[in-house]
């Protein structure tokens, strides 16, 4: 009876960190991450100026990146360069998503960019161990932001 409570036991932790190292729920932190439009390659993420989480939970997805040189408001009435500092260093979004056959759909419900609101953004995704690459075509021309669309190459680490 102790060794099939104990097969039992270790037996169920490996399945539930199986699940877990292929599920994309949890937390991930953006490691890198470029955008190609046409031959231009553009990094769009600079990790030793700004920091970005994204979460998933069953159903919902959110993300928010702050820039590391984010400075405190003197007062509650801001000035108009305090606004622009403020909003160069925080950006976000968040909403509902499907998942399924590696192909995650971001449906954008609320972001700190308007033109994505309403959006819906397929992509590609793999997750190998503790890192998951989200990748894909990227709707520029539909988001009113360019003449071409262009191919996003995203990659995260898993928080603990």
């Amino acid at each position: 009876l102790l060794i099939l409570s104990s097969i039992l036991v270790f037996g169920c932790t490996n399945i539930a960190d199986t699940k877990q190292s292929k599920s994309i729920e949890g937390e991930w932190n953006l490691v890198s991450e470029t955008l190609v439009i046409g031959g231009e390659k553009y990094t769009t993420f600079d990790s030793k100026s700004r920091t970005m989480v994204k979460i998933f939970t069953d159903s919902h997805f959110a993300f928010s990146s702050i820039g590391l040189e984010r400075q405190r408001f003197k007062s509650y009435q801001l000035t108009d360069s305090e606004k622009v500092t403020a909003f160069d260093n925080f950006g976000g979004a968040m909403g509902r998503y499907t998942y399924d056959n590696g192909i995650l759909i971001e449906h954008i419900e609320f972001s700190s960019f308007p033109n994505y609101e309403g959006m819906s953004i397929p992509f590609k995704i793999s997750v190998d161990g503790d890192t998951m690459i989200q990748e894909g075509n990227y709707p520029l021309v539909a988001l009113g932001l360019g003449k071409k669309d262009g191919y996003l190459h995203a990659t995260f680490k898993r928080v603990d």
